[in-house]
C-alpha cells in the first residue's frame, strides 16, 4: 500500500506547480503527476486518498462541515473532506488532530472553509489511468485487485506479528 508520505509528495508536487485555488489546472497538473506511476501505483494513490478520507470523520470536521452546509450528504462530505487532503500534509496533519484547527480558520476566514469543496481529488486517479491505458480499461478491475492484493498482504503480515 502506498503509505502517505508518498502520497502527500504527490500532492506536494502539484501543490509546487499549481495552488490548490486554481481547482481545473491543479486537476490537471495531478493527472499528469499520477500519469507518471505505474497503474499499480495509481490505485494505490487511490485507496490511501479514500483512508485518509476515512480518517478525517471526525466530529469537529463533522461539526464545522455542517456549518458551512456541507455535510448534509455523504458524498458532499467527501468532498469536503477531499479538499482538506489536496491542501498538502501540515494542513491535513493540522484538521486531522483536532484541537480547534478548523473552527478557528472558519472563524477567521470562512471564505476558507468553503474552497475546500473539491470533487477532483475522487476523480483524478481514473483519469491517470484511462489516459495510460486507454477509455477500454477497467479502473473498477484495477482498483480491486488492488484492494485485494492489499489484504492479503495485510494477513501475511499479521500471521509473521502472531508467530513472534
Amino acid at each position: 500500500m502506498m503509505n502517505k508520505t508518498t502520497f502527500f509528495n504527490t500532492i506536494e508536487k502539484t501543490l509546487e506547480q499549481t495552488p490548490f485555488e486554481d481547482i481545473i489546472n491543479y486537476d490537471e497538473t495531478l493527472i499528469k503527476e499520477l500519469g507518471k506511476k505505474t497503474n499499480s501505483e495509481i490505485a494505490q494513490f487511490h485507496l490511501c486518498m479514500l483512508e485518509l478520507r476515512r480518517e478525517l470523520d471526525t466530529f469537529e470536521v463533522n461539526k464545522v462541515a455542517r456549518s458551512q452546509g456541507l455535510a448534509p450528504h455523504r458524498e458532499i462530505f467527501n468532498r469536503f473532506c477531499n479538499g482538506i487532503i489536496a491542501s498538502g500534509e501540515e494542513f491535513y496533519n493540522q484538521v486531522k488532530e483536532g484541537k480547534g484547527f478548523l473552527e478557528t480558520k472558519l472563524q477567521n476566514n470562512p471564505e476558507e472553509i468553503k474552497q475546500l469543496y473539491y470533487e477532483g481529488l475522487s476523480l483524478v486517479s481514473s483519469a491517470a489511468f484511462y489516459e495510460n491505458k486507454g477509455l477500454d480499461a477497467d479502473w473498477d478491475l484495477l482498483l480491486r485487485n488492488e484492494k485485494r492484493r492489499q489484504e492479503l498482504e495485510q494477513q501475511v503480515h499479521n500471521k509473521d506479528e502472531i508467530e513472534r
